[in-house]
């Protein structure tokens, strides 16, 4: 399904204002797990810099932060005022950037990791926002990706496509207020991609060392690299 991000950018901006809350409804509370697991696997330390692309109202941005301390440095970004207006409210210590992840304001080697939490599927070029997140990253940086996967083969896939499909669009509206943007959301399930594709998406675009380990049951992906 082809990204418009204009149409993309007003969905986010709809259902900013309940987005967490949905989030956490949808996946039973583990989202804020994997978030824990991303930031981990980041490896940042006290005084460190981190950039959190497409990073909503800000949930992993928060845990980079929390790792980095005060004397560090961490930097939201998204292309949706909705979305960063929540995160600002939440937390006005981070600095929060709006703008695009295929075109990142920041110069070379600036931070020692970036993340992307469930937006590369996203992004109208998802080649180009990981070579961004690795061109910003200092060499032997830490680059950290969130993504779902294609519902694998089995009873569990089936039962993952289902909830997608057929719960997913009717609960999320109705807890944001918003069918058709869930409706969006569960339609572009066929563009998950698989492990191995998005491994490989990774390697193309220039990651180095990078591996996947696959969360809840095999439905979400923590894919890591080094710049």
């Amino acid at each position: 399904m082809a990204r418009d991000p204009v149409a993309v950018k007003g969905m986010f901006d709809r259902i900013a204002w309940r987005y967490d809350l949905v989030n956490t409804v949808l996946s039973g509370g583990t989202d804020q797990l994997w978030r824990r697991a991303a930031a981990k696997a980041t490896a940042l330390a006290g005084g460190g810099a981190a950039l959190d692309v497409a990073c909503g109202t800000g949930a992993l941005t928060r845990a980079l932060a929390r790792r980095v301390g005060r004397s560090g440095r961490v930097v939201g970004l998204d292309f949706s005022p909705g979305m960063l207006d929540g995160a600002r409210r939440r937390s006005p210590g981070i600095t929060w950037v709006e703008g695009d992840a295929l075109d990142l304001p920041f110069a070379d080697g600036e931070f020692d990791a970036a993340t992307i939490a469930f937006g590369l599927r996203n992004l109208a070029d998802p080649s180009r926002g990981l070579a961004e997140m690795a061109r910003v990253v200092r060499p032997a940086g830490r680059l950290v990706v969130l993504e779902f996967l294609r519902p694998p083969d089995g009873p569990v896939g089936k039962a993952y496509r289902l909830y997608l499909t057929r719960v997913l669009p009717v609960l999320g509206g109705r807890v944001s207020g918003d069918v058709a943007a869930y409706r969006y959301l569960s339609q572009t399930v066929d563009s998950y991609l698989t492990p191995a594709q998005l491994t490989d998406l990774a390697g193309a675009a220039g990651w180095l060392r990078v591996s996947l380990r696959k969360l809840n049951l095999g439905t979400v992906a923590l894919i890591t690299g080094q710049r």
